[in-house]
């Protein structure tokens, strides 16, 4: 598939094949605006009767030698597959194919993410299928993502080739994709090997440092590891959870004083960016622990998965000189992570892990039905309590030996199972013996235009507030009867799992799905970061207790605040950086805003999270996590 400008590097790519299979489909609206959908709608339909399967090259790649033949033996090894033969150095998949290849594996199985669309094969009957998917689907989504979602919805798992047998020639992006930096395979081998047997490796924890920010995949319910698995196995779009890799290591039980102890005896802040150097070793040091349970082995192309880990995670920031001269400093310190994490024991771990978990007084999480509460569960988790997730109706029976509740506000649900209501999740409580009670709500459901800290005064019937003034009403009543709570009110929720149809939520989408973003001129924008959230649950749950049978503290959270302008840019940053915004016509509502001050004299509180961090968080899961849109 080629734009016609490149017709020429078309052509020649389609002559490398001797059996003369290839042809050149071109864009059918070459000045249209820049993106693949169009060739890409062409590509995938021209099917040959009786094939099997279908690969599409995009124009801008090399391929290894033998890769006709690699190819064919995929197919025969895999033939229900999907079969990607390039990843982005900087993508989540490209850094299964990074730990894929040092387990010395043929394949990985691909992460919760965009479906790598450079060179992917799919069989015949999936192939013809994706032009109807897309045009009722597509909606201006970016082609790799409508793939991904066209591979879920049939059910095609995805498998990667280890190492990658095609690469970025370097041709400058005509669809827009040059402000992801430079684009390289996270394992590439100038000769393709043998497509072996249909095993993927198994991975349970991969870790990834992507716009310069370790970061973990972690298989839900599974412990970490490496493994290998047989050729049928879990489709796209299931199973992971993405944290922090310090959050990861923490909760397998690494000292990080320790693991920054190592980083620092390896001398490598001199030679490189602060940041960038920590990532990279944090990346290399999680990997390297996921690689002790592997056993070694033959892992012929290792050595070149660990050149391009720290690379690829900084591309996005560094120009391609910029990081040229820092390649090699970073390849070693990959290595020296990698190998700190495989020959890292007890010194490296914190005493008393388990101990500590276990005497944990029991949190109880409820409300919020769906994943943003579950979310907030396992924050609360993290910082040392032991969490029952209670997404459903609850009962007394629920909370017996529970010592605390988090009850989450209906307005912070983004979807999933019915959630009990405040009164009864209140009844449930006392009635179970629990003591203690945060009940967490959001700005959007004061009504107004400013909110103070402390009790709401009572609206009218009918009147903007009202639900939750009766909600904190019945909080404080609970309390009365000689317990205690705390009323956290949040600004908008920011981070995965966070509620649909907020502004920023209406604005990921539209970014994605390449329509403007309506701006008014006088709004600011409130903002709490998913992971800021958690830790002011934490301290209204453990900090000193008020008086039992006070008033509940009433305590607004946000991390942030931002302009109009400022937050639409962040929001196209994280999104699609050509993403254009306009003037509203008329304005759209206001959330209220809220008074601040309280949360740190009161419970300690700070924000601390990266808040662009979260956003990013949050647009990724709305892509690739998420079928509500």
């Amino acid at each position: 598939m080629a734009h016609p400008r490149r017709r020429r590097e078309a052509e020649v790519l389609a002559g490398l094949d001797a059996a003369g299979r290839l042809r050149v489909v071109l864009d059918p609206e070459p000045e249209g605006p820049p993106t693949a959908l169009r060739t890409a709608a062409a590509a995938w339909a021209a099917v040959e009767s009786g094939a099997t399967h279908h690969l599409v090259l995009q124009d801008d790649v090399q391929l290894a030698d033998g890769f006709f033949e690699h190819a064919v033996e995929a197919a025969r090894v895999a033939p229900h597959d999907a079969v990607a033969f390039y990843t982005n150095w900087n993508s989540r998949n490209g850094a299964a194919v990074r730990a894929a290849a040092l387990t010395g594996a043929s394949w990985a199985e691909a992460l919760d993410e965009y479906a790598p669309c450079v060179a992917l094969m799919l069989p015949a009957r999936v192939a013809a299928g994706y032009g109807g998917f897309a045009a009722g689907d597509g909606a201006g989504w970016p082609y790799d993502v409508l793939m991904f979602r066209h591979l879920r919805a049939s059910g095609t798992r995805l498998r990667i080739a280890v190492p990658n047998t095609v690469e970025h020639s370097g041709l400058p992006s005509i669809a827009g994709n040059a402000a992801h930096g430079l684009r390289r395979s996270a394992v590439f081998a100038d000769a393709a090997p043998g497509a072996g047997t249909a095993d993927c490796a198994a991975l349970t924890v991969v870790p990834f440092l992507k716009h310069g920010t370790a970061q973990c995949a972690v298989r839900t319910g599974s412990g970490s590891g490496l493994g290998s698995n047989s050729g049928s196995g879990a489709n796209p779009g299931s199973g992971w959870e993405y944290l922090e890799t310090e959050r990861y290591l923490r909760r397998a039980g690494w000292s990080m004083r320790a693991v920054r102890a190592d980083f620092e005896a390896a001398g490598a802040a001199d030679a490189l960016p602060p940041q960038a150097a920590w990532n990279t070793w944090l990346t290399a040091f999680a990997l390297g622990t996921a690689l002790r349970t592997h056993g070694g082995g033959d892992a012929p192309h290792g050595d070149a998965a660990l050149r391009t880990l720290g690379p690829g995670g900084v591309c996005d920031d560094l120009s391609p000189e910029q990081i040229e001269s820092a390649a090699d400093a970073l390849h070693a310190l990959s290595r020296a992570g990698v190998e700190a994490g495989r020959s890292a024991g007890s010194r490296l771990r914190r005493t008393g892990v388990t101990a500590t978990v276990t005497a944990a007084p029991v949190t109880a999480v409820t409300g919020a039905g769906g994943a943003f509460a579950r979310g907030i569960g396992l924050l609360l988790g993290d910082l040392g309590h032991a969490v029952h997730f209670l997404p459903g109706p609850v009962t007394a029976a629920d909370l017996r030996g529970c010592d605390r509740v988090a009850h989450l506000a209906d307005g912070l649900a983004a979807g999933g199972a019915q959630p009990s209501g405040v009164d009864e999740v209140l009844r449930a409580a006392a009635e179970a013996g629990v003591r203690r009670l945060v009940y967490v709500g959001t700005a959007a459901a004061c009504g107004g235009t400013a909110v103070p800290e402390g009790p709401l005064a009572e609206p009218g019937e009918g009147d903007p507030g009202r639900e939750q003034w009766l909600a904190e009403s019945a909080v404080a009543r609970w309390a009365a009867q000689g317990r205690t709570a705390t009323v956290l009110r949040t600004a908008e929720p920011v981070g995965p799992h966070a509620p649909a149809g907020t502004v920023t939520a209406d604005w990921i989408l539209r970014a994605w799905t390449r329509r403007d973003l309506p701006l008014e001129s006088d709004r600011l924008h409130q903002l709490v970061d998913h992971r800021d959230l958690a830790a002011a649950v934490h301290a209204a749950l453990t900090g000193p207790a008020g008086a039992p049978g006070a008033a509940p503290q009433v305590v607004h959270i946000v991390s942030a605040v931002h302009d109009e302008d400022t937050w639409a840019a962040q929001v196209a940053a994280v999104t699609r950086p050509t993403a254009r915004t306009v003037r509203a016509q008329r304005g759209s509502g206001r959330v209220p805003a809220l008074e601040t001050g309280l949360a740190g004299a009161l419970l300690g509180w700070k924000p601390t999270a990266p808040l662009a961090d979260g956003l990013r968080a949050q647009a990724q899961w709305l892509a690739y996590d998420t079928e509500c849109c």
